[in-house]
């Protein structure tokens, strides 16, 4: 029975080397429902999406967590351009997609079919616009997930 007690903390304590070892690696939960990604970036959730933050500074709170990881990779690999275009894609989609959500809350208050109509146009346009940024976003957010995959060939090779 000692013996058994005895193996398990030694695993446990090889388990504990290999995690702070490998934690720049890793995307790992933290106790409060976010995310710690390569030791360096926390991700917290929040009512509009995933606030990234490192030891010293908030960067950004992005749409989504897909979107916040991939900010973290781009980060994490010296990608500036990459890490500076999905923060300025999820800003200009956050903005357009509010935007849009108040119009049609606009339009659906309407008096006039003609201020409805106005409105709605205004929406097309901007629903177009919001297409084009989140096309371009997936794309950025795709070499992000390529950059991460290299890397991870890389350290495994």
């Amino acid at each position: 029975m000692k013996s058994s007690h005895l193996h398990k903390q030694k695993i446990e304590r090889w388990a504990e080397r290999e995690l702070v070892h490998n934690l720049k690696h890793l995307i790992v939960n933290d106790d409060n429902n976010g995310y710690v990604a390569f030791g360096k970036y926390h991700l917290s959730p929040g009512s509009y999406g995933y606030t990234v933050s490192t030891w010293d500074k908030t960067v950004h709170t992005f749409g989504n967590k897909r979107t916040a990881i991939s900010w973290c990779v781009a980060d994490k690999y010296s990608q500036f351009k990459l890490a500076n275009s999905i923060q300025m894609l999820d800003t200009k989609q956050q903005q357009l997609a509010s935007d849009i959500h108040c119009r049609n809350a606009q339009a659906q208050r309407s008096s006039t079919e003609d201020f409805y109509e106005t409105v709605t146009t205004k929406i097309q346009t901007k629903q177009l616009i919001l297409d084009s940024v989140t096309t371009e976003l997936d794309k950025c957010i795709n070499l992000a997930k390529y950059l991460q995959l290299r890397g991870f060939d890389n350290e495994t090779a």
